[in-house]
């Protein structure tokens, strides 16, 4: 059986749901020996520097034919009794023929995204017009995106639903999606194991000074400018700590403007290596969001035997253990930088917390366990797969 993997994005993007694609179709290639394709709207957006190679073709599908009416679309979406006239246009935008065609031979038709990206719709019409089974992963931030009643009406017509987190799976239970379609996924740490420590200090100049490095959008949700204005504090308790930034957004140089320049680095948005060289260079990792759909970066930062910082957001708690993998803020800068503090002043904190979280994403979230529940999904294993437990 083939599969293919359908989103909005290109596989050879920037960001989580991109690595995720590729993460899915190397393991179903390697691990399984199932071919497959990639297939999506557009190519580039943030494209990864050094294209990487992938195990499977990618398949431009073409923009969806609606032109001006898509502005409309979104604006209606919010709006219940319009749902089942924009699911017709959206089917109409990209026909279920050109779909079915492109897909020829598939036997599962997995959609990265949400019911606003408007694309489920046809790729569920097409998965029904050849046989395939029709899975989604949504990535869902509960509260915040993917969760509207589009979003529901798209999830109910699938034969399975990737849930994150046990919250996720329960926050999309009680908006209307049938339990039985909803499956416990957690996924493993998709950073290269090859950071180097020695080399990212040296290339940023920091030498031997404690570092905390933040990954994510630079917004609200994340606590980027709570961070920031955290940052302040820590920097009068610990002068000669450097914070580290990377991700997309805005990067508030008012605020920034406030903190010291040589207690900075930023990285923009860096690539897949920097990244993993930042990662093991940098004392403690610091995420405090208030929306999270899991939290996949606090599993890369365990990996490289770091301790966490999280925020306010379910998922995340879930998945950080206070006192025992990572700490827990409250959002607040005074929260935050109290966290960031507590771990700088005290190496075998650090040690051990960063040490349990790596224990916990090598025992509880690895590639092989979120390959097998993909592959029993997608109706390629005879046994349902095992929920992973938090």
């Amino acid at each position: 059986m083939n599969v293919a993997i359908v989103s909005a994005e290109a596989p050879v993007n920037v960001g989580g749901l991109a690595a995720y694609q590729r993460m899915l179709a190397f393991g179903l290639s390697e691990k399984f020996g199932i071919a497959g394709t990639f297939m999506c709207l557009r190519m580039a957006r943030r494209k990864l520097r050094g294209e990487p190679v992938l195990p499977w073709p990618v398949r431009l599908i073409g923009s969806m034919r609606w032109g001006r009416m898509h502005g409309c679309m979104m604006h209606l979406a919010s709006r219940r009794m319009f749902h089942a006239m924009l699911e017709k246009l959206s089917c109409a935008a990209l026909p279920s023929q050109r779909l079915s065609r492109a897909a020829a031979g598939v036997g599962a038709m997995h959609f990265v995204g949400t019911g606003w990206d408007f694309l489920g719709f046809p790729v569920k019409a097409a998965a029904s017009r050849i046989g395939a089974k029709f899975t989604i992963l949504p990535a869902v931030h509960p509260l915040s995106w993917g969760d509207d009643a589009i979003d529901i009406r798209l999830y109910r017509k699938a034969d399975r639903v990737f849930c994150l987190s046990d919250y996720e799976k329960c926050h999309l239970a009680k908006r209307g999606v049938p339990e039985e379609k909803l499956i416990r996924c957690g996924l493993p740490p998709m950073c290269r194991n090859d950071g180097d420590g020695r080399r990212f200090r040296i290339g940023i100049e920091i030498a031997e000074r404690p570092a905390v490095l933040f990954i994510g959008r630079r917004d609200k949700g994340k606590g980027y400018p709570a961070l920031l204005d955290a940052w302040t504090l820590v920097v009068k308790q610990v002068p000669d700590a450097v914070l580290v930034l990377a991700g997309p957004g805005d990067s508030d140089p008012v605020r920034l403007a406030a903190i010291p320049s040589d207690s900075v680095r930023d990285l923009g948005i860096p690539d897949e290596l920097e990244k993993a060289n930042a990662l093991a260079a940098t004392d403690v990792f610091c995420l405090p969001s208030a929306h999270e759909s899991f939290g996949i970066v606090y599993l890369e930062a365990w990996f490289y035997g770091k301790p966490v910082i999280c925020g306010t957001a379910p998922a995340s708690r879930e998945l950080v253990r206070e006192g025992e993998t990572g700490l827990w803020s409250d959002g607040s800068p005074a929260s935050i930088a109290a966290g960031i503090v507590a771990l700088l002043g005290n190496g075998a904190l650090r040690n051990r917390l960063g040490e349990a979280g790596r224990t916990l994403q090598q025992s509880e979230y690895t590639r092989d366990s979120a390959l097998a529940t993909h592959v029993a999904s997608f109706g390629m294993a005879d046994n349902e797969p095992c929920a992973f437990r938090v």
